[in-house]
C-alpha cells in the first residue's frame, strides 16, 4: 500500500521508484517521514494498535538505517535525515499517544537516537548486547552504555536481562544479568536470538527463585525510581548515574565506568566477569552501607567485597536499607 501510494523513501537515481536495500530481515525500505500523508498513514496504523488490538504501548526498534543517498519527498537525501530519523520515527507513537492516552499511561522503549531524541521518547534500551561476557559487547558493556547515554541527555535506560546477540547464554550469565537488570531504571529480560538454547528463567527451580528475588527488589525501588523520574523529567538527569554526577569534586571517580549510582544514594558495582566472587570497587567520601550485610563503611576508600551470586555489591549512602536485605 505504501508503495502504490508513494509514501516510502525514493532511490538515489529516480525519488519516484522505492529504495529497497538490505536489512536483518532481508530486503527493507523506510517510510518517508517528511511527508505528511506518511504520517497520517502511519499514525492510523498505530492508533489501530491501540484502539483495536488494546496495546499499552511497544518497542519502537530500528530507524537507523536510513541509506544516505536516499531521497525525500522534502527534497532531503539521507546525509539530511539519517541521524534525524530516529526521533522522527519516536515522534509518531508520540503523537499518537499523547493523543489516544493523555494520561500518560502508555509505554515505548527505543533503541537509536540522536541528540534530543528524549523529548520524544520514553526509555531507551542500550542495543543488543552479545549474550556473553565479553567485554566489547557483553555484560561489561552495560554499565558504560547506560551511564553514557545518561550523560547525554537520556535519562531513563534499559537493556536485554542475558544480552540478545549470539549466544546460548549461560545460567551464571543470567544470574549476573538479572542483579544489574533490578539496579537499572527498567528490569526487562529478553529471549535473545538463541531463544531455545539460552539460560531463562524458568529452566530450573534456583534460576527462577533468583529472578523472582531481585524482580521483588527492583519492585521495591519502584517509589524511589518514579521520584527520579520526576525529576528527570523536569532537569534531565539520569537515573543511572555516572559517579561524576554525584561526586564532581572527587577526581577518583572521572575514569570508572564499572559502578555507577542509582540516584544519589545507592552505588552499584556488579559482578561482570566470569567465575568472580569479589568485586574491588570505589567508595567516595560519605558513609556506606553494604545493602545485603548492613556493614558500615568510611569513603573515600577502594576495598575488595566478596560477591557471591546473590550478592552483588551494592552500597546505600547514609542510611541503611535493610528494607532491600529483607527480601527474599
Amino acid at each position: 500500500e505504501m508503495m502504490a501510494d508513494g509514501l516510502l523513501i525514493g532511490s538515489a537515481d529516480d525519488p519516484a521508484t522505492p529504495y529497497l536495500h538490505a536489512a536483518p530481515n532481508g530486503i527493507a525500505t523506510h517510510p518517508d517521514l517528511t511527508n505528511p500523508e506518511t504520517q497520517a498513514y502511519v499514525q492510523q496504523h498505530l492508533s489501530d494498535m491501540v484502539e483495536v488490538y488494546g496495546m499499552d504501548g511497544w518497542m519502537a526498534d530500528f530507524s537507523e538505517w536510513i541509506p544516505f543517498d536516499a531521497q525525500f519527498s522534502d527534497g532531503s537525501d539521507g546525509r539530511d535525515i539519517h541521524n534525524v530519523f530516529p526521533r522522527m520515527w519516536q515522534s509518531q507513537t508520540r503523537t499518537v499517544m499523547d493523543e489516544l492516552r493523555p494520561d500518560g499511561d502508555w509505554v515505548m522503549f527505543a533503541r537509536a537516537g540522536w541528540p534530543g531524541v528524549q523529548s520524544v521518547s520514553q526509555i531507551h534500551w542500550i542495543g543488543d548486547q552479545e549474550a556473553d561476557w565479553n567485554p566489547y559487547d557483553g555484560l561489561p558493556t552495560v554499565v558504560p552504555a547506560m551511564t553514557n547515554l545518561g550523560l547525554s541527555g537520556v535519562p531513563i535506560t534499559t537493556h536485554d536481562i542475558a544480552g540478545f546477540s549470539n549466544g546460548p547464554s549461560t545460567k551464571e550469565l543470567w544470574q549476573r544479568w538479572t542483579e544489574l537488570g533490578a539496579f537499572s531504571p527498567i528490569m526487562r529480560t529478553h529471549e535473545g536470538a538463541e531463544k531455545l538454547d539460552n539460560w531463562s528463567w524458568e529452566k530450573d527451580a534456583e534460576t527462577t527463585e533468583h529472578f523472582a528475588r531481585f524482580a521483588r527488589i527492583h519492585e521495591a525501588l519502584a517509589p524511589e525510581l518514579s521520584d527520579m523520574a520526576q525529576d528527570a523529567a523536569a532537569t534531565s538527569l539520569p537515573l543511572a548515574r555516572h559517579m561524576m554526577i554525584e561526586f564532581p569534586n572527587d577526581p577518583e571517580v572521572f575514569n570508572l565506568s564499572d559502578q555507577y549510582m542509582l540516584g544519589a544514594t545507592l552505588l552499584v558495582a556488579p559482578v561482570t566477569e566470569e567465575g568472580a566472587t569479589t568485586r574491588e570497587l570505589y567508595l567516595p567520601e560519605g558513609t556506606w552501607f553494604h545493602v545485603w550485610t548492613g556493614d558500615e563503611y568510611t569513603g573515600p576508600q577502594t576495598l575488595t567485597i566478596d560477591a557471591p551470586i546473590g550478592s552483588p555489591p551494592v552500597f546505600s549512602l547514609g542510611v541503611d536499607r535493610d528494607d532491600l536485605r529483607a527480601i527474599q
